[in-house]
């Protein structure tokens, strides 16, 4: 079990303040519920090396991720380092760490029943990895902050191939008990991807023309 000893650095308490006024001003219906992000982080993990996180910034690392080198080829994967912690996932011969995209709740039901040490790239060695070949996607975990279990996500970029892990960020929610659901692209946002998509197509075209 996790100790209770708990030390929230000035910048969450701040990031919690900020996102608590956010949710005041739509009208959130739990005022004390605050998700704490990290930001960009993009930390690539080298092969033979594994990366702790501390996602509430107290003195203990919450989840441990793994880009190792086997017999078998590269492997990636991830453990929860307290009880009763664990990660959004199943069990099919190995544990696995499921694969989330954007909406996605990560809560007590989500959780129930996951591993808390996963599989998330194994090549042919654990067929039923997702993490193969991934561009930013989520791990949802529970983690215990002072004997009591929180809610979190680690966004994730995985070439098993190719040997790459890259963290690209991270939140938690920091009332205890409450789920959190992973972040989902503002319309903008998706407007400039696929306005980003249809000008590399047409560049082609004119290309082709040529």
């Amino acid at each position: 079990m996790k100790p209770t000893k708990k030390f929230v650095p000035e910048a969450a308490r701040r990031g919690a303040a900020y996102t608590m006024a956010a949710a005041a001003a739509i009208g959130a219906t739990d005022a004390d519920a605050a998700v704490v992000e990290s930001g960009p982080q993009d930390i690539s993990i080298a092969q033979f090396n594994s990366q702790n996180l501390n996602l509430d910034g107290d003195a203990y690392a919450d989840i441990l991720l793994k880009n190792y080198v086997f017999l078998g080829g590269n492997y990636q994967g991830a453990y929860v380092n307290f009880a009763p912690g664990k990660v959004v996932g199943f069990f099919s011969g190995f544990g696995y760490a499921s694969a989330l995209g954007p909406g996605s709740v990560i809560d007590a039901a989500t959780t129930a029943g996951g591993p808390f040490q996963a599989s998330l790239a194994y090549g042919g060695n654990n067929p039923n990895a997702q993490f193969n070949s991934v561009d930013r996607a989520f791990i949802g975990l529970a983690f215990p902050i002072n004997a009591v279990t929180h809610y979190g996500w680690v966004r994730v970029s995985i070439d098993n191939t190719a040997g790459t892990f890259v963290i690209n960020d991270w939140a938690y929610e920091d009332q205890p008990g409450v789920g959190i659901t992973t972040p989902v692209p503002e319309p903008g946002t998706l407007g400039m991807l696929a306005a980003g998509a249809a000008g590399v197509a047409a560049l082609r075209r004119r290309r082709s023309a040529a």
